[in-house]
């Protein structure tokens, strides 16, 4: 080993070691450049783990690209494919995913271990895309690999997959499954929805295992997996994912929830579920209300809404859901958007009622900047409003790009709904005040800190935000201090998340009939009146004087 690569990979190691992701995929790859082709490989392989642990998936689905281009080792390429694999479900690329997956059960000499991984990321990837037979067929493959507590998790995923089938589905599986153990649990499932006593239905299952002589007894009857203690009776429960993409936000909503609890006095928090299988989902919300949750928060995707509004029963307690339940709200379901469109269509809403009717959209050539945009237009045209032009950037292209985007396609005589990320917006908000001193009305940054805005010094900048953010007496208050101490590296996203579960909790409370007293704690810490449908929460305007952030009580006329 040469001693530039011994230096390299040492720093990396340390770098890891600081929880410096970014900064450890650096180091390895220059460590790679030094190595000699015997070493080169692991290093590569180290760098792309580490662009992956830094939330760098693009990074890391071409290093381990590469390692897999260069080496035909089978282990090598075991971790390469893994990487490239989880490295394309966190860009949103599950066909790309599966893809790596199947090469990964095919290549030789792969622990078990990681091919009963490999099994449940497959199994979730084909429930995703509404191909239950196939994710069905992986959990039983995955079965035969697993012991113990593992062994009856996966089960539980199995009971949970059959259980949302109808029988007449359950039925035509039959048919189309040629693996016997699939059969098996299909028939044994369809005998439990016919025989209801314990007694009958354990000899009709004894009948079928005489009838097809050669089938191993899969020991059918389960019990629920969740483990519901006596904590979650009068506690507020909560369906998110705690794994998986959406942990972060998960882990600062729920250290939201938790501050507003404490400093309310009011009931604790819960943690129920820890996937987003939606079938899952299903059945840990069934023995929620069985043990007694006084309430629930969750879910926010629309597949994992759907399955838990399908097991809910009008006696059930109130739920608040982080996304939209459809047209049709049951009793006591309550709909608390957290998504930034919400803010979107606010700012459509407050500009088309403070007088507002010509708007230009500036937005970033990306999932999120087309989401904005495409709820603020919906929403404004919707209202009546005008549309003088829409125009789009690259993000991080640069100040002369951004100025021909913001070019005459814009008009002149709107205002400019902007989405910008914090790098940008300065050079954006400079690029746009260049051509013309119309009003600019922002949407889309989870923070508006003193860090992201040292560059706007002009009142005609305005910007709609959680009172969390915005609100000193808030953002410095003590929820705000209780979330400091639970999460003190917490990013703007983060912070955003954390700032909602307050207010989420706040909402629940109204809703759960909260004594004066605390209406009035949770009026002081941010939170909204109680919910409405499509997502009102309480959000502010804000403006910039010579840099200083002002707090506006609504939106200026024109």
């Amino acid at each position: 080993m040469s001693t530039p690569e011994i230096s390299q990979a040492q720093e990396g190691d340390r770098l890891l070691a600081r929880g410096q992701d970014l900064a450890a995929a650096k180091a390895y790859i220059q460590a790679a450049a030094a190595s000699g082709e015997e070493k080169q490989l692991d290093y590569l392989l180290k760098a792309a783990q580490a662009s992956l642990e830094g939330k760098r998936p693009q990074v890391a689905e071409l290093l381990s690209a590469e390692v897999l281009r260069l080496t035909h080792e089978p282990s090598q390429r075991a971790s390469a494919l893994w990487i490239q694999a989880q490295a394309y479900l966190h860009d949103g690329q599950n066909k790309l995913a599966r893809g790596s997956f199947a090469e990964l059960l095919s290549t030789s000499g792969v622990a078990t271990g990681r091919r009963a991984e490999v099994m449940e990321q497959l199994a979730k990837i084909y429930e995703g895309e509404n191909h239950d037979l196939t994710a069905l067929d992986f959990l039983v493959k995955r079965d035969a690999l697993l012991s113990g507590p593992e062994k009856e998790k996966n089960r539980q995923q199995i009971h949970a997959l059959l259980d949302a089938q109808s029988a007449a589905k359950l039925k035509n599986w039959q048919g189309r499954s040629g693996d016997p153990i699939v059969q098996e649990w299909l028939a044994f499932a369809l005998i439990a929805r016919d025989h209801a006593d314990p007694g009958s239905r354990e000899a009709a299952f004894a009948a079928w295992l005489q009838a097809h002589p050669g089938h191993p007894d899969i020991h059918y009857e389960h019990h629920s997996a969740t483990a519901v203690t006596s904590a979650a009776r009068g506690a507020i429960c909560t369906l998110l994912p705690t794994t998986g993409r959406f942990a972060d936000d998960t882990l600062a909503f729920v250290a939201g929830l938790r501050a507003a609890a404490q400093q309310q006095s009011g009931p604790v928090v819960q943690e129920l579920s820890d996937t987003s299988d939606p079938a899952l989902n299903a059945t840990e919300y069934a023995s929620g209300v069985e043990a007694g949750c006084k309430a629930f928060v969750g879910p926010a995707l629309p597949q994992d809404i759907r399955a838990v509004l399908g097991a809910r029963h009008p006696s059930d307690p109130p739920i608040l859901l982080l996304g939209n339940p459809g047209s049709h709200v049951p009793a006591g379901v309550h709909d608390f958007d957290i998504s930034l469109r919400v803010t979107a269509r606010r700012v459509a809403e407050d500009a088309y009622q403070a007088g507002y009717r010509q708007a230009a959209v500036l937005y970033p050539l990306d999932a999120e900047g087309a989401n904005l945009q495409a709820a603020f237009l919906q929403m404004w045209k919707g209202l009546g409003g005008a549309v003088a032009g829409v125009a789009h950037y690259r993000a991080g292209d640069g100040a002369t790009a951004v100025r021909e985007a913001v070019g005459p396609s814009l008009g002149r005589r709107a205002f400019v709904f902007l989405v910008a990320s914090p790098a940008d917006l300065s050079a954006i908000v400079t690029a746009i005040r260049a051509r013309s001193a119309r009003p600019i009305l922002l949407a889309g940054i989870p923070s508006f800190g003193a860090e992201h805005t040292g560059g706007l010094a002009d009142a005609r900048t305005y910007a709609l935000g959680m009172p969390w953010v915005f609100d000193p007496n808030i953002a410095n208050g003590p929820a705000a201090q209780a979330v400091k101490q639970s999460l003190p590296q917490a990013t703007a996203k983060q912070w955003r998340m954390a700032g909602l579960g307050v207010e989420a909790y706040g909402l629940l409370a109204q809703i759960l009939g909260a004594s004066a007293s605390a209406q009035d704690s949770a009026g002081a810490m941010g939170i909204s009146s109680p919910p409405e449908h499509d997502g009102k929460r309480r959000l502010r305007w804000v403006s910039w004087q010579d840099g200083v952030m002002q707090v506006l009580p609504q939106l200026p006329e024109p």
